[in-house]
């Protein structure tokens, strides 16, 4: 039997984040502590899921044991003004869904609570009386029943049945839901400790829009103009995490940028003329009540923000903010916001993609659209890895990241085929040109794996560094093929080592990578040299490596 990589992936990803924080005290044997480890340890990351504490303080939430009425965990979460309670359940294939009884006992334990029956319950669930008696009887609260297992399945009918008609008897006919629903199966809890803190996340609690306007069809949106010291506090507080779903993150100073920057620095009360503005789309958009008697002015909450035009824009204002706050005061700038709530999946995908004018966008910059990037993102993330694929990311932790660029070098260089290494050493934009279409497709698809791309990237840093240390030393010919023969030598050891167990099902270290490479790396520099030589002795050699048919002669011969 296979086993389930997602889930091997959340277990671990659980061991990290509350081993030693989980109360097992009430644990009779090893087999036990490790099970309700793990039932716990769901139950106060839903906790985090839902609330966005630290995971320590969501540890303390637990209430599971005996007699804890089937409620694993009650949380008050005084800033949304929601009463949290959870019951988790682990489940160690990773498949099926949620029993009826399973059901049934959480939403019995649900009612008795609702009826401040506290009877025979648990220490852990009498400490928390108080609060959750305070939320029940609190006008502005809203109490949230959250099931959470690692199964691969949503619940059926007969397990909804309890939480339907609890619902349909609390909410009666009220136009507030004062009691809701939540189910976290495997998939969003694999998601969440994949992508951290995103633009899901994002709240942006009071957006004031001057001279604004809306548009209701076929998505609801809302324009007008904005002062750009309110874009510089969104930056300073969420960085680039609100260019989640841009192609890309911003990229600094460019000339493009320059350009921006002395027109806000200079001509402040200008700068609405000489700018496209900004456009953000929302997972939910809320006109509030103040200043709503016109349109000179309008309050908004939006949630789930992602700008996803004018990341360059923000990004300046962001630097001129930081640098020199005064200077902003009389710029405003035009922002559009769209409701995506209720639009098709791909409809944020179409808008990104076609508002993205205002920069030269190159063909590596749409790389961030494919999906399997965010797969591979996910995956890499899980391991502790941060994978840079958005352009404008910076590469500044070695340890720990892995840019989009050496990914594509990386994959090129193991494909086993001497035309994409050419093209690769020729003309690596090319590589990236069509997302939709080889060679593209060739390096990332869904049989592309994290562990195997990771690894190469690790080659082509060791094999980078042997050419480093061997450049300076070297000279002539033998010179110009670590400086031209860059990336066949990688093909060359990537065909050796790619092939050794783990390559494809584990994550190599850089210390293992590197002393393989260091082995073989003058074997195979001498060997192209003289194979270069034999071939083609009064070629340029910068022609030798971009040309296939050359690079074919040369591997005849090794």
């Amino acid at each position: 039997m296979m086993p389930n990589l997602k889930l091997l992936r959340v277990q671990a990803k659980i061991d990290e984040l509350f081993r030693e924080k989980i109360d097992l005290s009430d644990a009779a044997n090893p087999d036990e502590k490790e099970n309700k480890f793990y039932t716990r340890s769901l139950a106060a990351l839903a906790v985090v899921m839902k609330c966005g504490i630290e995971y320590d303080v969501a540890a303390q939430s637990i209430t599971d044991g005996y007699h804890d009425m089937g409620i694993d965990a009650v949380y008050n979460d005084t800033t949304q003004k929601k009463l949290i309670l959870v019951q988790s359940k682990w489940k160690r294939d990773g498949t099926g869904s949620v029993s009826q009884e399973e059901a049934n006992t959480f939403s019995e334990g649900i009612k008795r609570l609702l009826n401040f029956d506290f009877n025979g319950c648990n220490t852990k669930l009498a400490a928390k009386q108080q609060e959750i008696s305070f939320a029940l009887r609190d006008m502005d609260y809203q109490i949230e029943m959250v099931f959470c297992h690692t199964g691969n399945q949503n619940m059926n009918t007969y397990a909804l049945r309890p939480f339907n008609s609890l619902l349909e008897q609390v909410n009666e006919d009220d136009s507030t839901d004062l009691l809701v629903f939540t189910e976290m199966k495997l998939q969003d809890i694999y998601e969440y400790l994949a992508n951290g803190q995103n633009s899901d996340n994002i709240i942006l609690d009071n957006v004031l829009l001057n001279n604004w306007g809306s548009v209701d069809s076929p998505f609801k949106a809302y324009y007008g103009t904005i002062p750009v010291s309110a874009i510089g506090e969104w930056y300073s507080q969420y960085g680039n995490r609100l260019f989640a779903k841009n192609i890309r993150y911003y990229k600094g100073s460019t000339e493009v940028n320059q350009g921006i920057k002395d027109v806000l620095k200079t001509q402040p009360e200008k700068f609405f003329y000489y700018n496209n503005g900004i456009k953000i789309l929302c997972r939910k958009i809320t006109k509030k009540a103040a200043y709503s008697t016109g349109r000179d002015t309008g309050l908004f909450a939006l949630e789930g923000v992602s700008l996803v035009n004018g990341a360059q824009t923000t990004g300046v204002i962001g630097s001129v903010c930081a640098e020199d706050p005064e200077a902003v005061n009389t710029a405003r700038i035009f922002i559009q916001m769209i409701d995506l709530g209720d639009a098709e999946d791909n409809q944020a995908t179409q808008i990104t993609k076609l508002s993205n004018t205002q920069n030269k966008i190159d063909g590596k910059d749409f790389v961030s659209l494919d999906p399997e990037q965010d797969r591979l993102r996910m995956e890499l993330s899980l391991a502790g890895f941060q994978y840079l694929y958005k352009a404008g990311a910076r590469l500044d932790d070695l340890e720990h990241q892995i840019s989009l660029d050496e990914a594509i070098i990386s994959q090129a260089c193991a494909l086993s085929d001497l035309s994409i290494v050419a093209l690769a050493k020729r003309n690596v934009g090319a590589l990236t040109e069509n997302i939709d279409k080889v060679p593209y497709k060739l390096l990332f698809n869904g049989g592309t794996n994290s562990f195997s791309l990771h690894n190469g990237v690790q080659v082509l840093r060791a094999v980078d560094h042997c050419i480093k240390q061997n450049e300076c030393s070297s000279s002539g010919r033998k010179r110009l093929v670590l400086v031209h023969g860059n990336r066949f030598l990688l093909y060359l050891i990537l065909e050796k080592i790619k092939v050794i167990d783990g390559f494809d099902t584990q994550y190599l270290t850089k210390d293992n990578v590197s002393n393989m490479v260091n082995t073989m790396f003058q074997e195979y520099w001498d060997k192209v040299f003289n194979a270069m030589e034999e071939k083609f002795p009064e070629a340029y050699p910068a022609h030798i490596f971009k040309n296939v048919g050359r690079l074919r002669k040369i591997s005849e011969i090794l």
